[in-house]
């Protein structure tokens, strides 16, 4: 669910700021800015409500807002790889999928990536605790989804237990 709420999160900030640049044309520049504005202010917005909600001093939300940033950034390159062996996967089977080999192959590198998302998890969970209380962390880990379901709602309830980085079948499609 956390990894599901973060990719939610990205798309809800990108993909509307992408489709108003795509629609200026050439001037994509401002099209940047603008979703640069806009996320920071989702970051100041997320970060005053947890601040708030689990009692956070400045410090604290600091040092809260590192670790975050941290492994969000640690998740979009693991997510990247993940999303590259599934195209694989995807061609692969189209292809006939009848190489033995290459079929292993894929199977351990998915494996293994699940092995890189659980180690990540407890990893952010123990950095999470240097700067939380057990109590705080699981009152984030709520957040985060309650975050993620008001994504899913402001956007039609699209989404809720497709694939990340999947559309769910639609018109045109």
């Amino acid at each position: 669910m956390n990894r599901l709420f973060r990719i939610l999160l990205v798309l809800a900030v990108t993909l509307p700021a992408t489709a108003e640049a795509q629609q200026r044309g050439p001037q994509g520049r401002r099209g940047e800015v603008d979703r640069a504005q806009l996320e920071q202010r989702i970051r100041a917005q997320m970060g005053r409500m947890m601040r708030e909600r689990l009692g956070l001093d400045e410090q604290q939300a600091t040092r809260l807002a590192e670790v975050v940033q941290d492994f969000d950034g640690r998740r979009r390159e693991l997510f990247t790889r993940e999303q590259a062996t599934r195209r694989r996967l995807e061609a692969f089977l189209l292809e006939g999928g009848n190489d033995e080999e290459e079929a292993r192959a894929l199977m351990q590198r998915m494996a293994e990536l699940r092995r890189q998302e659980a180690d990540l998890f407890g990893a952010e969970q123990q950095a999470l605790l240097e700067v939380l209380s057990p109590a705080q962390v699981l009152q984030l880990q709520r957040l985060r989804q309650e975050l993620g379901q008001r994504i899913r709602q402001i956007r039609g309830g699209r989404g809720g237990d497709a694939q990340p980085g999947r559309r769910p079948p639609g018109p045109g499609r």
